[in-house]
């Protein structure tokens, strides 16, 4: 032990800061006194005494070797009065003293106290070889490191990072104190160097230099922060929030941080590069450490004595910092290896991190077995925190614990299977039972083992040692089975020879081959026997498992087809089909280009070309064991025969997918694929050929059978892959075309028949006997293309007309007919085929009479008037064309055939259809106003709905014809329409009220005829929905014609426009006993006929609610319009003799909605008085203060501007504080003369008194008045006093300019008067100002009540808005 100490008078100061060089053999100390020392440690002297400081000295900081200097390093110094100081030493050898070669002081007195300093310094790990001796260690350098002379100082307010070895110190950043800290709570730092961790070995070889990054951890009361310091920029990494205040903070090893806090718990932090906050070890006041997980469970506690230490007592504390409000606990914690430190008062507290070996020990031997697994599959997959004893590397870790693995699961199967004999043995009077238990219990110790071994990759000892072990109990069949859950999860990937072999059998005697088949499917092929396993699934016909092997092990597709197609030659009739058809299965994944079984993926691209040639062929090939249906007389019996029997159409849909798209995936492969598709046709025409000697009892092939391959062949001649003589050509016409019932199939088979047509010879057909079935059938696209073919354009085109489904290939075939051949007599036919192709489609005709008969406009249009329907859509077209500029072919692409092979047809039209609108704009429409009005009359034949849709967006017709054409076609909302734009509006609702009557006998007749299922009116209203809707309507559309027009009418025609509506409705109502129909002449001699309600109808009563809602409708329309007595009037006064039940609902309805508007009226008008009281009021406030002189002088004549002044006339003070008499400065200026040439005519913001001057006249005596009282106006403003000024607008001009100059004397006095409201609350306040004059008292309440005015006025809509909500409430309570 070595005793470190100074002789005299220095011998007595206490010990305030220590600091170690990196080698140990240097010790800086500081004292109370502030002076400090530098020991030689190896020779126990003292190399340097040095005093800087007049306060104790509570920082030693140690920054290293100066790299740019030799034999020099660099020291840092602080006093707890915040005086901070460098300090460079230079070592002598020869002397062994060191002598100060530069001081300098970085912070001083006048700044914030630094309670918290920590360097940043190298580290052994970092640097090279370790020192040698104490001075002469400094001759050849210090440790390297990335950052040198950074250091921390942390105040009760901020932390400043910065580099202090350079002239002048270098800032890296500062971090301001966290929000929540508590004031004058202490803060703690410290640094450490730390390495990005790599997974494996491999990785690390790739980063043979691994840059360091230097963390910066700060506690500060309950919260952490780190940092990292990236090239000379400090950036925030993380921070968290502990439960209680730190008091102490180290760094475990680069990867770790330990917390110590009030609350004595010891808290652990991982830092992994991304996440914090890893684990935890408290530190409790018994004196239990415990170590929790991340996820808060407990994995270790042990206890040890602190003498009853608690809390910040557990550690000691620093007595020689001034100004600060808490305990500074720095240095009390330190950290060596994987051990830390506590230094407390009167003890030392030592704890360490248990090694990885130990750690699962601990575990194992508290019969925590899973816990101990647990941490074992942590440390393997490199996941554990806290480790000290094992390598960096991943894959040098799993070698180092992988013995100790192996041993802990053996130990744990010997274990627990020795405790299940035992307890086996104690029951054998429970057999049965205890054997299904015991069962249950090895399938636990089995399923843990499974799962470690996997999860380590060391199936060796499962397949060895742990079966060995479940052998000697009897339990192999528990462990094969107990495998599958784990195969099939692919967490399993292999078997050896022996364990599969074992596991086919044990599962074959069970019945379970579809398992096994599972498990072989999840399997990786490349580590099993595959001869073995190819056996064992012929063996035990499991085919899927056969077919994954052959595929995904060989890459043999063909090979397990032939296998297939064998076992189903020689199966049973019951097992033959389900084989067969998984045959097409397979075959149709591998031409799809997916991998079976499904659920494996696809096939490579690549492969896909040469594979379905492959199958194709084998499909192809003669089979050796032809089938003993009528085919076998077939000399080369295909392989392919074998599934047509099976399945035809099934068999031809896979073929399918062999030939999709192969021209696109291998286009040098086409040839053969050609000669590929032409042997596929070949095969079945020779089953054609074999059919005709075929008895007509036999089963196979069938006529639809037949019917599919001709299917098939068509598909592909069409296509242009395959050809076939004329006479199977002819039987494939006759069976499409003749065999076309459904619509559906026929349009389908007439593309087909198109499309072998285009492709085969016109040698190769007869073209009379196709055209006379085609015509039977309405192939009509057919009848063109043969008579196109034959040069017969006008039938051509007369036969594509007759196809109005698809009316885009008539209007095609015209348009690339004209464009090509520029014939008369192909014009003339177009043009006289306009009617028909009009009804065919108005927009293609439009569209060939713009392109292609545009100077024929007008003779088409003539030639149309012969044909009415005709020339309405035509007319309808060009309407839609000039109103709109565009035109819509929707209704002609609907017909756009499907397919590529078809589409070419008309991909020239429909490309000239897009570029319509430009055809459009080069030859523009032109409307008259002839052919408005003809499309008018004809609007009105075959489509009177839309007439007034028409007039309302048109407006180039004549009022009166169109009104004529209107009434003569019956158009009730046209003929309305236009009355009502020439201004006759009782004429508009006469005419729409015309229809009523008869709409009336509907709805009766409807009531009458369901009245015995009347189950109220909503219900009544629902089986009589049309008839009741069309009422709606006309009473709706006359509400709105009403509704429009009495803004314009005097409120006497008004009254009577709305009243002949309300009488419409009402007279059914008046008079229940008269005739159904009434009939009377009015005053022009014609006669009218009313509609009664009689009360023996069935439906009266229905009848009556329901017109009560009618009439509902009008009223509430009404209202608004008429006034509301008016309507109460006249309702009465028609129904006086009357029963008011029918009106009761429309009378409350009118009550309530009249109570309803009132109600919001007198809430608007209330909210407006309280919004204008409270605005008056702050404009009064603002307009009625004084302004305070700021010195009693004025500022022109420096006199006195007091009352008693003898000169003293008038005083004007401006609001910026300056005084003047009147009669220094008569003239009006626009602000005060000393401070406008300051603000350069920016405007003054002050509040002003005058109404635009901003001055403020001093009253004077009375005597003094009128000579003082006059009024200084500007020019412009004198004409302005002559009128009336409101009260509103005088206060609002207060507020508006203040800046310009003018005094009223006879200003009007103002007095504002509150809302009601506020009249209620503070009438009593207005009487006591009342009797102010009245003594001591009156006074008292003359300053309670204006205090209590101030307060109404200064709450403002916090104060006004509660109590306008009762004005609600009281006048509903008043009202009852």
């Amino acid at each position: 032990m070595l005793m470190l100490g100074l002789q005299g008078d220095r011998s007595y100061a206490p010990v305030t800061s220590m600091s170690f060089n990196h080698q140990g053999d240097l010790l800086f100390a500081g004292y109370a006194d502030g002076h400090y020392t530098v020991w030689d440690v190896q020779r126990v002297t003292a190399a340097k005494v040095v005093a800087e400081h007049k306060a104790p000295v509570v920082h030693m900081l140690y920054l290293g070797m100066d790299s740019q200097v030799a034999r020099q390093f660099n020291m840092v110094s602080g006093d707890s009065k915040g005086v901070v100081k460098s300090i460079r030493f230079s070592p002598s050898s020869w002397l062994s003293r060191f002598s100060t070669s530069k001081t300098s002081t970085l912070l001083d007195e006048s700044t914030s106290t630094v309670v918290c300093a920590s360097p940043l310094v190298p580290e052994e790990k970092f640097g090279g070889s370790s020192a040698s001796t104490s001075i002469e260690s400094m001759k050849g350098g210090d440790l390297l490191s990335a950052e040198e002379g950074v250091v921390i100082f942390v105040t009760h307010q901020s932390a400043l990072v910065a580099k202090v070895i350079t002239t002048p110190p270098e800032v890296y950043g500062q971090l301001p104190k966290p929000d929540g800290v508590r004031e004058g709570s202490m803060p703690y730092a410290a640094w450490k160097y730390i390495v990005p961790s790599h997974g494996s070995a491999a990785e690390n070889v790739q980063v043979m230099e691994p840059a360091t990054v230097p963390l910066l951890a700060i506690a500060w009361d309950n919260q952490v922060q780190v940092a990292k310091l990236v090239k000379s920029e400090l950036k925030l990494y993380a921070k968290w929030t502990l439960d209680s205040s730190a008091i102490g903070i180290a760094w475990l090893d680069d990867q770790m941080l330990v917390v110590l806090t009030s609350a004595g718990q010891l808290c652990l932090y991982a830092n992994d590069g991304i996440m914090l906050v890893q684990m935890l070890v408290v530190l409790t006041s018994a004196g239990q450490l415990c170590l929790y997980a991340n996820d808060g469970t407990l994995i270790h506690d042990t206890s040890f004595a602190v003498d009853g230490g608690r809390g910040d007592d557990v550690i000691g504390h620093h007595t020689h910092f001034s100004n600060v409000l808490g305990k500074a606990h720095h240095n009390c914690i330190a950290v060596r290896g994987a051990s830390l430190y506590l230094l407390g008062p009167t003890h030392l507290v030592v704890s360490r991190l248990l090694p990885w070996k130990e750690r699962i020990e601990v575990l194992r031997r508290g019969g925590d077995w899973m816990g101990a697994f647990n941490m074992a599959m942590v440390l393997y997959d490199g996941q554990a925190h806290g480790v000290f004893d094992l390598p960096r590397a991943l894959d040098d870790v799993r070698k180092v614990i992988m013995g100790y693995l192996v041993e802990l699961l053996l130990a744990y199967v010997d274990e627990v299977f020795s405790y299940i004999s035992v307890a086996s043995g104690n029951q054998l009077e429970h057999l049965n039972d205890s054997y299904s238990v015991t069962s249950e219990q090895y399938t636990r110790v089995g399923g843990v083992a499974v799962e470690f071994c996997v999860h380590i990759k060391r199936t060796d000892i499962l397949f060895d040692e742990i079966l060995s072990r479940f052998e000697s109990v009897k339990q192999k069949e528990t462990f094969l089975e107990l495998l599958e859950p784990y195969i099939l999860k692919d967490m399993l990937g292999s078997l050896p020879p022996e364990i599969m072999q074992a596991l086919v059998e044990h599962y074959s005697a069970k019945g379970w081959l579809q398992r096994v088949e599972q498990c072989v499917l999840h399997m990786d092929i490349s580590s099993l026997d595959f001869n073995q396993v190819v056996r064992l699934c012929r063996e035990h016909n499991l085919y899927r498992a056969l077919i994954y092997l052959f595929n995904k092990g060989l890459d043999d597709f063909r090979t397990p087809l032939e296998e297939l197609l064998l076992v189903f030659k020689n199966s049973d009739s019951e097992n033959a089909p389900s084989l067969g058809y998984r045959m097409l299965v397979y075959l149709k994944y591998c031409f799809s280009g997916f991998a079976f079984p499904p659920g494996h993926g696809t096939l490579p691209p690549a492969r896909l070309p040469s594979l379905r040639r492959e199958l194709i062929h084998f499909l192809l090939e003669d089979s050796d064991a032809p089938s003993l249906t009528s085919l076998s007389a077939i000399k080369s019996y295909k392989n392919l025969y074998h599934l047509l029997e099976l399945d035809t159409e099934a068999t031809l849909d896979v073929l399918r997918c062999a030939f999709i798209n192969e021209s696109v995936v291998e286009k040098d492969s086409t040839p053969q694929n050609q000669d590929l598709t032409q042997k596929t046709v070949d095969v079945l025409v020779l089953v054609l050929e074999t059919n005709k000697s075929i008895q007509p009892d036999t089963n196979w092939p069938s006529k639809d059978d037949t019917g599919h391959m001709l299917e098939f062949i068509s598909h592909f001649v069409s296509c242009g892959e395959a050809k076939v003589s004329n006479e199977y050509l002819g039987q494939i016409f006759e069976y499409l075309i003749l065999d076309a019932s459904i619509p559906a199939n026929a349009k389908i088979r007439e593309k087909e028949v198109l499309a072998l047509l285009k492709v085969v010879p016109q040698t190769d057909w007869d073209d009379r006997h196709l055209l006379d079935m085609c015509e039977k059938a309405h192939f009509y696209q057919v009848c063109g293309f043969i008579y196109n073919s034959r040069h017969q354009y006008i039938a051509a085109l007369d036969s594509f007309m007759k196809d109005v489904d698809e009316p885009i290939h008539a209007f095609s075939y015209i348009h690339n007919l004209l464009s090509d051949k520029r014939l008369d007599y192909l014009e003339a036919a177009v043009i006289s085929r306009i009617p028909d192709l009009v009804q065919i489609s108005r927009e293609g005709t439009f569209f060939l009479v713009v392109e292609h008969f545009f100077q024929e406009f007008q003779h088409i249009l003539s030639e149309l008037r012969t044909h009415p329907k005709s020339l309405f859509l035509y007319l309808k077209t060009v309407i839609e064309v000039y109103s709109k500029g565009t035109l819509s072919f929707s209704s002609l692409r609907e017909g756009e055939p499907r397919g590529t092979r078809v589409k070419n047809e008309t991909d020239d039209f429909l490309e000239r259809l897009s570029e319509f609108p430009k055809s459009l704009r080069e030859n523009p429409i032109h409307v008259t106003d002839e052919m408005t009005e003809l499309y008018l009359e004809l609007l009105c034949q075959y489509e009177p709905n839309s007439v007034l849709h028409f007039l309302e967006t048109c407006e180039s017709y004549r009022v009166d014809h169109c009104l004529r054409l209107c009434q003569e076609y019956k158009i009730i909302d046209g003929a309305a329409f236009l009355l009502e734009r020439v201004g006759d509006v009782g004429s508009a609702l006469s005419f729409t009220l015309s229809d009523l009557v008869s709409k009336f006998c509907m709805l009766d007749a409807a009531a009458a005829q369901r009245v015995d299922d009347y189950a109220g009116v909503d219900h009544f209203s629902e089986v009589m929905n049309k008839e009741v809707n069309d009422i709606l309507h006309i009473v709706r559309t006359c509400v709105g014609l009403c509704q429009r027009n009495s803004s314009r009418l005097d409120p006497n025609e008004s009254e009577a426009l709305w009243f002949q509506l309300l009488d419409k409705f009402c007279e059914p109502l008046t008079d229940p006993c008269a005739s159904k129909m009434d009939s009377e002449q009015n005053s022009s001699g014609s006669l009218k006929t009313t509609w009664k309600i009689r009360g023996s109808d069935k439906g009266a009563l229905i009848l009556r609610k329901l017109f009560s809602i009618f009439i509902k409708e009008i009223v509430e329309g009404m209202i608004g319009y008429v006034r509301l007595p008016t309507v109460m009037m006249k309702l009465l006064s028609d129904n006086g003799s009357q029963e008011f039940g029918d009106f009761k609902p429309t009378i409350l309805g009118m009550l309530g909605t009249y109570d309803f508007e009132r109600r919001i009226l007198d809430t608007a008008r209330s909210l407006i008085e309280d919004d204008t009281y409270y605005t008056m009021t702050l404009l009064k406030r603002g307009a009625s203060h004084g302004h305070g002189p700021q010195s009693l002088v004025c500022f022109i004549c420096n006199c006195l501007v007091t009352k008693d002044s003898p000169s003293t006339t008038g005083i004007r003070v401006y609001n910026c504080g300056h005084a003047s008499h009147l009669h220094c400065d008569p003239a009006s200026h626009t602000g005060c003369p000393i401070c406008m040439p300051k603000k350069k005519g920016v405007r003054s913001r002050g509040n002003l008194l005058s109404a635009e001057s901003g001055l403020v006249s001093k009253a004077l005596p009375k005597h003094k008045s009128q000579a003082t009282g006059a009024v200084h106006l500007l020019p412009q403003e004198k004409d302005g006093l002559d009128r009336q000024i409101s009260r509103y607008e005088i206060l609002s001009n207060l507020d508006k300019d203040k800046k310009r100059i003018v005094q009223v004397d006879n200003m009007p006095q103002l007095r504002l008067a509150p809302p009601a409201v506020y009249q209620e609350k503070v009438k009593k306040g207005v009487a006591m100002l009342r009797g102010e004059s009245s003594g001591v008292g009156g006074l008292a309440n003359k300053m309670k009540t204006g205090k209590q005015i101030k307060d109404l006025k200064t709450k403002g809509p916090a104060v006004r808005f509660p109590l306008k909500s009762n004005i609600f409430g009281k006048e509903k309570t008043s009202r009852r």
